[in-house]
Parts: C-alpha cells; sequence; structure tokens
C-alpha cells in the first residue's frame, strides 16, 4: 500500500492515472472548501491563525483563545474551537488507549502521563533528514508532542518538508502549532538545511492551583519559533510522530534509512523522572515506514523512525 493525499493508504499496483486523478480530485475539494494543513490534519483557512513574536495564546474561561500581547496589552479574540468527539476508553493502562491522531499519522512512539504531576519538561533531539529524491508537493512532518486526557488538541515544534499552512515548499522548515479542535496557531516558519541540529522542547511554565496548565513550545536557538499557551488543559500524551500527505512512492519519504529522535528528556513537575516504556503504532508499514525503540527511560531515550 501506498498513502494520498490524505493519508489513507492506498492498494499497491494502483495505475499512475488512478493515484493522479485521485490527488487532482482531492486538490480541488480541499479547494473548495479553502481547507489548508496543519500537523494536526486539514483545517478550514479562515481558522488557521500566525502568532507574531512576542504575543501569547491564552484559553480563555469559555475556552475560546485570545491572542495577547503582554507588553502592549494589545490582544485579538479568535472564535470558540470546536471539538470534535474523541473516542476515549476510561482506562489509566495505556496499552489500552493510544492518543487521538489524523489520519496522516503513519508511525509513531508514544507515553501517557497517569501521574497527577504534570509534565513539566519534554525534549528531543534529531538532526534535519535529506531531501527526498522525488518531490511532487507531497508534505512530511516529524516532530515531538503532547496532547490533553481529552486528546482534542496538540502542543508541537515541527519540522517539515514541502508546504502547509505555516508556508513551505521543496525543502525543511520549522516551528510551533497549537491545535484546538477545529482552530491552529502557528509561530514564525524558519528554513534548515539538511544534516542541521534540532532540538525540540515543550516546557511547563505555571499551574494554577491543581488545574490548569501554561506551556511553551520551541526549537533551541529559534526564538521565533516559540509559541506560549496558558491556562489550557494539562498534557498529557507524549509522542514522537511521522505524519505525512501526498506521499505515493517510496522516493518521496526523506533519502535515509531512518532519522534518529534522541536525547529524549521527560521531568514532571517538582523535578520527578518518571518511568518511561514507548509504546509503538504502525499503521502504516510500505516502505520500510515504521518506529522502533532504541532505548527506553525518561533521560536519554531515543526512538528511531524508519523510512
Amino acid at each position: 500500500m501506498l498513502f494520498s493525499q490524505a493519508g489513507h493508504r492506498l492498494l499497491a499496483g494502483g495505475s499512475i492515472l488512478s493515484l493522479s486523478l485521485l490527488f487532482a480530485m482531492q486538490h480541488v475539494v480541499a479547494q473548495g472548501a479553502t481547507q489548508v494543513l496543519t500537523p494536526f490534519g486539514y483545517r478550514d483557512s479562515a481558522n488557521v491563525h500566525q502568532v507574531p513574536e512576542g504575543y501569547e495564546l491564552i484559553r480563555m474561561p469559555d475556552t475560546h483563545i485570545r491572542m495577547h500581547n503582554p507588553k502592549t496589552g494589545d490582544y485579538t479574540d479568535f472564535p470558540q474551537p470546536i471539538l470534535a468527539n474523541q473516542q476515549s476508553v476510561p482506562s489509566t493502562d495505556n496499552r489500552q488507549r493510544v492518543p487521538f491522531t489524523d489520519k496522516g499519522w503513519i508511525t509513531y512512539a508514544f507515553w501517557h502521563n497517569t501521574s497527577t504531576n504534570p509534565i513539566s519538561y519534554f525534549g528531543t533531539d534529531w538532526n534535519v533528514p535529506p531531501n527526498p529524491t522525488t518531490y511532487t508537493g507531497q508534505t512530511l512532518f516529524l516532530f515531538n508532542s503532547i496532547e490533553p486526557a481529552a486528546e482534542d488538541a496538540i502542543l508541537q515544534p515541527v519540522l517539515q518538508f514541502g508546504p502547509s499552512a505555516a508556508g513551505g515548499g521543496e525543502y525543511w522548515a520549522i516551528t510551533s502549532w497549537y491545535v484546538v479542535g477545529n482552530q491552529a496557531y502557528t509561530a514564525r516558519l524558519y528554513f534548515v538545511t539538511p544534516g542541521t541540529f534540532l532540538g525540540g522542547q515543550i516546557k511547563l511554565i505555571g499551574q494554577r492551583r491543581g488545574g490548569n496548565c501554561s506551556y511553551t513550545s520551541d526549537f533551541y536557538g529559534y526564538s521565533g519559533t516559540t509559541l506560549t499557551v496558558r491556562d489550557i488543559p494539562p498534557l498529557v500524551w507524549a509522542a514522537e510522530t511521522l505524519e505525512v500527505y501526498g506521499v505515493s512512492q517510496c522516493t518521496e519519504f526523506p533519502n535515509t534509512v531512518y532519522s534518529l529522535m534522541s536525547s529524549i528528556g521527560i521531568t514532571l513537575k517538582g523535578g520527578t523522572t518518571p518511568s518511561v516504556s514507548w509504546l509503538i503504532n504502525d499503521s502504516a508499514t510500505d516502505c520500510g515506514v515504521q518506529t522502533t525503540i532504541v532505548e527506553n527511560g525518561a533521560y536519554h531515550g531515543a526512538v528511531a523512525i524508519f523510512y
């Protein structure tokens, strides 16, 4: 099987004509619906918002998001997010549950924090892979991320190849995203070259007494990628993910065997080091795509994402 523009698997052996027609139809539908791509699936373009440097996002009491500049006092209110019903199993056994994923997530490792202490730090190091040999407009996302228990939002420092609602094209670029329901927010997009060292990190910067939390997401050394989100539910689902759209042949993946997501560090509030055992979900394994655990644990953990 190979993958459609929407991330669905296609039967191997499909003709080039049929694949091309399918992509063309999807593109027309996406244009007609003004749909644009985020690292949590397609959203209406009117619901994707760029957050200028110096601004923060605040979840207001009625759950709508306010973009606020704490120095000038300027702010903009965005619509209350429409939250889809996400399937949830009432269990603390993370082997019976997986984080909510968009259908573009084809392979990932995940860990569920069942502690009452929120995750205070989640960092991952990796290098920008070589470009794919073939470029047909596909989009690849590679990231570490955290979601809340409701599985209706995600905070993530993202490496992308190809276009997204943040920009991009036939090159690698980085930025941070916060997506909640049908609303998406992105920081500035930065061009990066193959081989560049990256460190994606999500930090807890505050918590109301026993309640909502505030976080930042960014890449080391790229201040413009910082996205600050305040007063949101605690984030409990940690993941290392390859997400793809528009891939129809193996040469559209990076021209390398795998990406090593290394120096994975997870700390809980108060400095506690949790016991972390990564679980794997390989929803599509064409072209050898899969995730393997190199080293478990919350300190210098590592997983390899194969292409």
